[in-house]
C-alpha cells in the first residue's frame, strides 16, 4: 500500500503540472482533465495537488506504528 500511495501522489503532481502548464491540444479528454490549452483556471491543479497531498498523508498513516 505504501507504493501505491506514493505512485498516487506522484501522479497527481504530474496531472497539476499538466494542468498548470496547458501543453496539449483541446479535445474532449484534456478539457475534462484540465490539460488543454484553450482556457487557463486554477481549479484543476489545486485538485490535483490537495489529492497529491492526500496520498502523502495516506502514506503517512500506513508507515505509523500502531499505538497499544
Amino acid at each position: 500500500m505504501k507504493s501505491l500511495a506514493i505512485a498516487l501522489a506522484v501522479i497527481f503532481v504530474l496531472c497539476a503540472i499538466l494542468s498548470i502548464l496547458h501543453p496539449l491540444e483541446a479535445n474532449q479528454m484534456t478539457r475534462a482533465l484540465g490539460f488543454s490549452s484553450d482556457k487557463a483556471h486554477a481549479k484543476h491543479p489545486f485538485l490535483y495537488f490537495a489529492l497529491a497531498v492526500l496520498a502523502l498523508v495516506w502514506l503517512r498513516f500506513q508507515t505509523a506504528t500502531p499505538a497499544r
